[in-house]
């Protein structure tokens, strides 16, 4: 059985109209599953149903139809729901929307001190957090002179310190500079490998889909396709949803219209080493 399965979800935001007649759904039909310790791209543009997806799977959202089962479990079952949450961790886009304490480590600590856990275990959980987004000299400082990047990973140790199996990244690069964006995903994937997680990485930057197992491309509600490092390469169906294949795969597509016989490449790199060749 997968960790998370998606199975056949729909689900709909009420208008904000006196009727609150339902009209068309966030989320219409989907099924994915998700293995553990897997690395699952989600991409779309803006509405596409991404954040929605996220809800769902970490049980802040329950689907109108279909189901929605995290290690066996549905989300639907109330009794469960915690637990459900607590193997499922999201990061938000905007992380001063879940700092909640002035100090770094009373922020990171809050996740534990609400599971009951004993203050030693949450020293520990706090220290191992902070180690592992590469913030523990700032423990004693504020987060709110911290820069983006910084604040994203004091938001990534607060997830972390609940000691989720799935952490959930919701657009959290989408507010940060180039240089940042790529240290929060370095950080993220050190974290698969070396914590054997799960990671959902949801976002509109089709680049950051490269190093994913899994690709899911969202569109309208519904998926549009989903697959390996293959989606990336079909420039022409992402761009018939609004988004552009990775840089390197148009430039090929676009040399060998021009009668050029380049092999499938993916990264700048890759791209790079046929062209000196």
């Amino acid at each position: 059985m997968s960790f998370i399965e998606l199975q056949d979800v729909t689900f709909f935001y009420e208008s904000d109209e006196e009727s609150a007649l339902k009209t068309r759904p966030a989320v219409d039909g989907v099924s994915f599953c998700v293995e553990k310790g897997e690395v699952v791209a989600i991409i779309g543009h803006n509405g596409s149903g991404k954040s929605t997806l996220a809800k769902l799977m970490n049980g802040l959202l329950e689907p109108d139809k279909g189901e929605v089962l995290v290690d066996g479990v549905s989300t639907k079952d109330k009794k469960r729901i915690f637990d459900i949450r607590s193997k499922v961790g999201i990061v938000f886009q905007n992380p001063d929307n879940q700092m909640v304490a002035t100090i770094i480590e009373d922020d990171v600590a809050f996740g534990p001190e609400n599971l009951g856990l004993d203050s030693k275990e949450i020293r520990s959980r706090v220290d191992w957090a902070l180690k592992s987004v590469g913030m523990s000299e700032h423990a004693k400082g504020t987060p709110f002179k911290l820069s983006g990047g910084q604040k994203q990973r004091i938001a990534i140790a607060g997830v972390l310190a609940l000691k989720p199996q799935v952490m959930i990244l919701d657009e959290s690069t989408a507010m940060l500079d180039p240089l940042s964006r790529n240290e929060i995903m370095e950080v993220a994937l050190r974290l698969v490998r070396e914590e054997n997680m799960t990671l959902i990485n949801i976002t509109h930057f089709v680049d950051e889909a490269m190093e994913a197992d899994k690709i899911i491309v969202m569109n309208d509600g519904k998926v549009f396709m989903q697959g390996g490092k293959e989606v990336l390469l079909q420039d022409e169906k992402l761009a018939s949803i609004g988004l552009e294949a990775p840089l390197a795969v148009r430039v090929k597509n676009m040399l060998n219209g021009v009668g050029y016989d380049l092999p499938e490449v993916l990264t700048d790199e890759e791209l790079a080493d046929c062209l000196c060749r």
